[in-house]
């Protein structure tokens, strides 16, 4: 199958190099408005300039690529892969109208450890939660990343508050002088050093807790993750996929 990569940075490298060794799929070329270094494949400075059949884009741009990106996709029908960070609430919403034409992963994680977290968490959650214990989700990452809390982090408590309607999240307790109230899920974030990204879901009940955790060591995994959503995105039907329903 034919891919083309959006965005040239750290992960549109890695991107690039890991496409290059995979043996179902063919790297066409990469679409970017500077390259600081050339490549074989085809160099793009925008999609207008593509004129070859295209079977999925990896994105690993710019929130303000998308646009771009899903005319593109719709118009030659194909699938994408969107992983680029920092999208808006309108950004989002023109994902999911796109999506009712051409199938579209979206997700600001790709790693497939954490799709299975997810379900994991799915599975459990509303059970520890019926029987009283306490949930609350810790996300960990480099000084680097400037939102909090985590897309992951988000997730992890959207997968949590479908099954349990009643449920709240709790960013900040510095302000409340109470104690924690069941329906409460705290989310917590930590920026230091270099870390990748660690993830933890807690739930604490009478004299046991119990951690439910996913560590990325290096970037790979999302780069891999991000090759196997495309694999699996490319023959599915037209609507929105996520890590909580691609696998």
């Amino acid at each position: 199958m034919n891919i083309l990569v959006y965005g040239f940075g750290l992960m549109g490298k890695k991107v690039t190099h890991a496409l290059r060794n995979h043996e179902n799929m063919n790297l066409v070329g990469v679409v970017s408005p500077m390259f600081d270094e050339k490549i074989e494949e085809n160099m793009y400075s925008s999609l207008n300039e593509v004129n070859i059949k295209i079977d999925a884009i990896i994105d690993f741009s710019h929130p303000n690529n998308l646009d771009d990106i899903l005319k593109f996709g719709i118009k030659n029908h194909c699938a994408l892969v969107i992983a680029t960070t920092g999208y808006n609430q309108q950004q989002l919403l023109r994902i999911e109208e796109a999506s009712s034409q051409i199938p579209i992963f979206q997700s600001y994680n790709t790693s497939f450890g954490i799709s299975m977290l997810t379900k994991i968490v799915k599975e459990v959650a509303k059970e520890f939660y019926k029987n009283g214990y306490d949930i609350e989700i810790m996300e960990k990452h480099h000084n680097q990343k400037i939102d909090a809390p985590s897309g992951t982090a988000k997730l992890l408590y959207d997968v949590i508050q479908e099954d349990i309607d009643e449920v709240k999240p709790v960013y900040d307790r510095s302000e409340v002088h109470q104690k924690r109230e069941k329906q409460e899920i705290g989310i917590q974030s930590v920026r230091a050093g270099t870390i990748f990204g660690e993830h933890t879901v807690l739930f604490a009940g009478h004299d046991e807790v119990i951690e439910v955790s996913h560590t990325a060591l290096s970037k790979e995994v999302f780069v891999q993750g991000a090759l196997s959503a495309c694999e699996a995105i490319v023959d599915k039907e037209n609507g929105l996929y996520t890590l909580k329903n691609l696998y």
